[in-house]
């Protein structure tokens, strides 16, 4: 039974594995029998979410250089609750990306996603941005080392 047990979940992890193509781009070829075509409309988000490697997602997270995108960064006397208002409603849009609220003095930071290349990141200033227009002035592409 422990055998069974064995191949049938080797075999569903190869199957998870395999599965690389998003599941969008599958429907848009063409069916071999009937020649139809399935077209997906959806927002930018989720394309970029069904896009985004999650195997890349853990080794982001322990990037110790790269590039992020920073939405806030302010040093008034209330910067701290608004870094961490700010950084409640990016995690509630944004659930899958790395959001951080850094306090460096005299400035209180609000930083989201750890990239290897600036391309990626700039990929997500278009999203904040379409999502946040109120801190579209604040928002931009930065190096971070830890």
């Amino acid at each position: 039974m422990k055998t069974y047990f064995f191949i049938a979940f080797s075999f569903l992890c190869f199957q998870i594995y395999a599965q690389n193509a998003p599941i969008i781009d599958a429907l848009a070829k063409k069916d071999s029998e009937t020649g139809a075509v399935v077209k997906v409309v959806q927002d930018e988000q989720i394309n970029y979410l069904l896009n985004k490697k999650t195997e890349n997602y853990a080794e982001s997270n322990a990037l110790k250089r790269g590039w992020s995108v920073q939405v806030f960064q302010e040093n008034s006397t209330g910067a701290k609750d608004a870094a961490l208002e700010i950084e409640k409603k990016i995690r509630n849009k944004f659930p899958d990306e790395v959001v951080r609220t850094e306090r460096v003095s005299p400035f209180w930071r609000v930083r989201v996603g750890k990239f290897v290349t600036a391309d990626d990141a700039k990929q997500l200033r278009e999203l904040l941005i379409k999502e946040f227009p109120a801190l579209r002035g604040s928002i931009y592409i930065v190096k971070f080392a830890e």
